[in-house]
């Protein structure tokens, strides 16, 4: 066959024959806008929430950064920022911890941050500056300064008193006056406020600590930045390896603590992904891809079935099937050209007007429109496939088209097989409009049933959409955080440091009198926490991997030399002890036993089971 140069020819011929249908033009420039709207809304909408919801996340985690190595010294922190897989890294030096009034009822740490790490902490002063090395400076938040009673302002004097080495039997009371260097809002939403001190500050508090294994006084994290949130835990158990450490044994050698960003999806994917997810996550972008093929199909079918007269005289002069596929593909690209753009700007207007009113339904406090390129570059890719495989059997149907065929078309209509007579069906009561729309129908049932399933799908994604948008309920999301609506309890009960100490710390009768004296309290019952010596006896593996979780091998086995141990080997260990009355104890969720008391006299040596909650 002889090859003929009449590219130019074609796309003069495909060029001039839209010209020749505005209205259809105009029909499939809207429906690929149509298209991309929809692409580009769902996309910017959802990466809004994903945006909004890791910003949430990072606010309680304490910061955006995706991996932590923790208790370090200053010479593992060098090691470690070598390693190839960091792409950003930033040191953090702990010191102590304020816990007695006015910070008896709030998470305050004071450490040292190199500047670097102040953003992602969100501690990055809205006025002033960072301490400056070799001075008294300091920066804190705005609760912190209420606290204290001083007022954010640059340059104030505010005196603070906390403890090095706290939680521990070696903690020490230390007491500074600083010099306000900056200072930032408070957020509700973080977990502890910070008091940031220059190095030089921080090393000389940290050197009047104990050196106990349990205090954190002392102890660098390296916080670290990867190419990507996937696969964080392995990125840092991968660096851990380059350097000859280890996380799986506590107890054995070189072994460190490592810390994984609960607040990006992507390690939340990672850590809870399976099969089903995979599933709905397809199943949903093929019913996106599939609805706007349905728009986009139904415009270029009509345009085929209207022009199938000019496409068969095409074929009479020699067009070949393979040219008039590729003038359908030339439109469609011109008009792609035109409608994509528009609606990728309308997608996103649309998308950012929504965004905020779906995250109200969300109950999130904050809501982040989300400018990711990737938004338009995968709105964009996702639409010019849809159009391509819209135009394809359009396409086929235009390239197999016979001139004969062509002339005698009528929509509905084909090919009679021969040998059989044609049906003539009789009215049995004249003509009506419901019987006449239904004769119509079956004109053309693929049509109609293309119509159909375009209805039926517009319908399922506005029902997803609303669904999601009012599915959250923040009753049953709290459901699972907390069994009641309020816990009333001493100050220390709620210090992640802390915890009961004495029996001064037991809320005083006369207070739940008075909490449960009051109009709307339905039920409520008293937990008993002990603090005598209470003790057990457990196996010397079960203590050491207690124990070896927060220290070395070396000091577990003095642990276990100075600890108390039975004829049988069984080690001395502490117990917590806990009563509950009647509307606590109904909230267990019991996996042995049952919560029935005993009734009558038990008989001797009887080992009266407890109930066990599952945390």
């Amino acid at each position: 066959m002889i090859k003929v140069p009449n590219k130019s020819c074609v796309r003069r011929l495909g060029f001039r024959s839209m010209r020749a249908a505005r209205t259809r033009n105009i029909v499939a420039v809207l429906a690929i806008a149509l298209t991309t709207v929809l692409f580009t809304s769902l996309f910017t909408i959802a990466s809004s929430i994903n945006y909004s919801f890791q910003q949430e996340n990072f606010r309680q985690a304490g910061g955006d950064f995706h991996g932590t190595i923790k208790g370090l010294t200053w010479e593992q922190v060098e090691e470690m920022r070598t390693d190839p897989l960091i792409q950003e890294d930033f040191a953090r030096l702990f010191v102590g911890m304020p816990v007695d009034p006015p910070f008896n009822k709030s998470h305050v740490e004071v450490s040292y941050l190199e500047p670097a790490a102040a953003p992602h902490y969100f501690c990055q002063p809205v006025e002033g500056t960072l301490p400056r090395e070799g001075t008294d400076e300091a920066a804190t938040d705005t609760r912190v300064l209420a606290l204290l009673g001083v007022e954010p302002k640059v340059g104030a004097k505010f005196t603070i008193s906390f403890y090095l080495d706290e939680n521990t039997s070696s903690r020490k009371l230390v007491t500074r006056t600083f010099t306000l260097s900056g200072w930032w809002e408070y957020d509700s939403a973080l977990v502890a406020s910070n008091v940031l001190l220059p190095r030089s500050a921080a090393e000389e508090f940290c050197a009047q600590g104990s050196g106990d294994p349990y205090s954190l006084t002392g102890e660098w994290n390296l916080d670290m930045m990867f190419k990507s949130d996937l696969q964080i835990e392995e990125n840092v158990l991968q660096i851990l390896e380059n350097h000859g450490y280890q996380h799986d044994d506590p107890q054995g050698e070189n072994y460190l603590k490592i810390g994984v960003n609960w607040g990006y999806s992507g390690a939340q994917l990672s850590n809870s992904f399976d099969i089903s997810t995979l599933i709905a996550i397809v199943v949903l972008l093929l019913l996106i891809i599939f609805t706007g093929y349905l728009i986009i199909y139904n415009v270029f079918q009509i345009s085929v079935t209207n022009d199938i007269r000019f496409y068969g005289l095409l074929k009479t002069i020699g067009t070949t099937g393979r040219q008039l596929r590729r003038i359908l593909r030339q439109q469609a690209w011109l008009l792609s050209l035109i409608g994509i753009p528009l609606g990728l700007v309308l997608g996103f207007i649309v998308g950012n007007k929504l965004t905020p009113v779906i995250m109200a339904q969300l109950s999130y406090k904050n809501a982040f429109v989300s400018f990711n390129p990737l938004i338009f570059i995968g709105a964009a890719l996702f639409a010019l496939l849809t159009v391509f495989l819209s135009c394809a059997r359009p396409g086929r149907m235009a390239a197999k088209v016979s001139p004969v065929e062509a002339v005698r078309y009528t929509e509905g209509g084909g090919p009679k097989k021969a040998g059989k007579r044609e049906k003539v069906r009789k009215a049995q009561s004249g003509a009506s409009l419901p019987g006449m729309a239904w004769a119509n129908l079956g004109r053309s049932r693929g049509k109609t049933v293309v119509t159909v399933i375009s209805l039926t799908l517009a319908v399922v994604l506005a029902t997803i959409t609303y669904t999601f948008s009012t599915g959250f309920d923040m009753n049953k999301y709290l459901a699972h955080k907390a069994d009641v609506d309020f816990i009333l309890g001493d100050a220390a009960y709620f210090q992640t440091s802390g915890g009961f100490r004495t029996a001064d710390q037991a809320v005083p009768e006369s207070i739940i009198s008075g909490v449960s004296a009051r109009s709307g309290v339905e039920e409520s019952g008293r937990v008993y926490g002990g603090v005598s010596a209470i003790k057990q006896f457990v196996t010397e593996d079960w203590l050491r991997m207690g124990y070896g979780t927060y220290n070395t091998p070396e000091v577990v086995d003095e642990i276990i030399a100075g600890t108390a141990r039975l004829p049988s080997g069984l080690l001395e260990a502490g117990v917590q002890m806990y009563g509950m009355e009647d509307f606590p104890l109904s909230l267990l969720n019991v996996l042995e036993g049952d919560l029935a008391p005993p009734v009558g006299p038990q008989p001797k040596g009887h080992r009266r089971r407890l109930p066990v909650r599952r945390l």
